[in-house]
């Protein structure tokens, strides 16, 4: 139809003409387009009399495009994806995640071959969420996925294996290892046991810094008939500093990363505790940027 000279025709005609230009066969196309063919046939003859040109013609057993439809259909294809694209944005900008996802990463534990891409990967797809990262001891995740200050924490099994209320994920598996000098005797060995170390002095993180890691590894000892001389540290850095000045032994894992420390030689030991890198959450937690990137951690 002409209307003071412009030539009005709908997307849903458009449509019908590009999938008829796709397929060069009537029935193909109606049955794509959910609809008869004889409807297709008048949509295609109203759209050929609305723009007052010939659209297909028919070699023997072929249907073919005029040179004028095949104009026709490269640019109404661009405008029909463009629509589409420009329809799927508007969506995805009103219903668009938004908010804030806490994740807190346990100090002195190495992530980034796991978690940088984890962070991209939901950074790209919801930019409308705010990233807020923090390093935290063993104590202050726990503490601040209870208390909601966290809605993720990356921190040790041990720690989280037998919380009420908390679920987890396993990331990466890890295993004790002895931290000792180079220059110590017993570091020119590739294991030693905890039996071997009655008289050394082993130096544990305090409880305000965790509540499990040095009872687990008391424990251990005890098991063996003894109980070390114990000094302890305000944090996992003092402990790696007090090992690279030779003044103890401690306990890391596989995954720590004052592994990569001068001076410091590490030891298979005994295995008293599960190190290994989890993700965990509080189970009631409700915040929807949580629940998504929760989504994305468990498919991985």
């Amino acid at each position: 139809m002409l209307v003071s000279g412009v030539v009005k025709m709908d997307l849903q005609q458009i449509k019908y003409f590009i999938t008829a230009a796709r397929c060069l066969n009537f029935s193909k196309a109606a049955d794509q387009l959910y609809i008869t063919q004889p409807a297709l046939s008048r949509q295609i003859t109203s759209i050929e009399k609305e723009l007052n040109i010939q659209l297909f013609i028919r070699i023997g057993h072929e249907l073919k495009l005029t040179p004028a439809a095949k104009v026709l259909y490269s640019e109404f294809s661009k405008l029909h994806e463009h629509y589409e694209t420009s329809v799927e944005r508007a969506n995805t900008a009103q219903h668009a995640l938004t908010g804030r996802l806490s994740i807190g990463v346990l100090d002195g534990a190495r992530v980034d071959d796991i978690f940088a891409n984890m962070l991209t990967d939901f950074e790209r797809n919801y930019s409308e969420v705010e990233l807020v990262l923090s390093y935290m001891n063993l104590n202050e995740l726990i503490s601040s996925l209870y208390d909601g200050g966290l809605d993720i924490a990356f921190t040790l099994f041990f720690e989280v294996e037998n919380r009420r209320y908390i679920e987890y994920k396993t990331i990466a598996e890890s295993k004790d290892l002895i931290a000792m000098h180079g220059t110590h005797p017993l570091a020119e060995k590739d294991r030693v046991g905890l039996g071997e170390l009655e008289n050394e002095t082993f130096i544990c993180v305090d409880t305000n810094v965790s509540e499990m890691s040095s009872a687990l590894i008391l424990e251990g000892f005890r098991k063996h008939g003894f109980r070390p001389n114990i000094r302890y540290s305000p944090s996992l850095y003092t402990s790696a500093l007090l090992v690279q000045s030779g003044l103890g032994i401690t306990m890391f894992d596989t995954r720590s990363i004052f592994r990569f420390v001068p001076g410091i030689k590490f030891l298979d030991t005994d295995q008293v505790r599960n190190p290994s890198l989890v993700a965990a959450w509080h189970r009631d937690n409700t915040n929807p940027a949580f629940a998504t990137f929760k989504k994305l951690l468990l498919k991985g």
